[in-house]
């Protein structure tokens, strides 16, 4: 048997399974790296790492593995490569290019509850709010992803849509009917490398109109 030494060892192929490079917490990714021709007829030691730091390994491949990453979180955000190695580690290849993957976490928005005419009384049952009166349900987020929007969402339905400033929104509503009460909630949409992304809803703001 003969084995290479290290500086002739070339670098691995490291390629994405799955779909998008772009996911949501809990999808799983699948990598595949890949030795180019082998010189030896050894297995080899594949290490896939992230950003410079072993994440997994698996033993007794010829050419390449597959490494599965399941129900990812944002602690798996960052720049993935593999390299492969033989004799226990002692003779190690070069690392492959990179492949950047990006965990799209967005936090549960807030809906504080604000009546510019003053007529609102809030209190355990919810906001209650007199019939003719204006109102504005604001939607909030803490998101690192700007530049998307606020859906405001009445029991299951959509009430209405902005596009959101500074990760907010301000819905207005001129005149409180009683068409208008019911269970609001706050969702943030934002579009991450042409993919669209959504946050859970916001608590339930209850309004009732007097």
């Amino acid at each position: 048997m003969h084995i290479s030494l290290a500086g002739d060892l070339q670098k691995p192929t490291l390629s994405l399974i799955s779909t998008h490079a772009v996911v949501s917490p809990g999808k799983n990714i699948q990598f595949r790296c890949k030795t180019p021709k082998s010189r030896c007829n050894a297995d080899a030691e594949f290490h896939l790492f992230i950003n410079g730091s072993s994440i997994l390994s698996s033993k007794e491949h010829l050419s390449g593995v597959t490494f599965n990453l399941v129900n990812v979180s944002v602690s798996h955000q960052g720049s993935y490569s593999c390299n492969y190695s033989y004799k226990n580690g002692t003779i190690k290849s070069l690392w492959s290019d990179t492949i950047k993957i990006t965990v799209v976490h967005l936090q549960q928005p807030s809906i504080p509850r604000i009546a510019p005419d003053g007529r609102i009384d809030v209190g355990p049952q919810g906001s209650v709010i007199t019939r003719g009166h204006s109102f504005t349900i604001i939607c909030s987020t803490d998101s690192q992803y700007p530049g998307g929007s606020f859906y405001l969402f009445r029991e299951a339905n959509i009430a209405k849509s902005q596009s959101a400033v500074d990760l907010s929104a301000s819905f207005f509503f001129p005149q409180a009917d009683f068409s208008h009460e019911g269970n609001y909630s706050c969702v943030y949409e934002v579009s991450v490398s042409s993919r669209s992304f959504r946050s859970s809803a916001s608590e339930l703001l209850v309004i009732t109109i007097t």
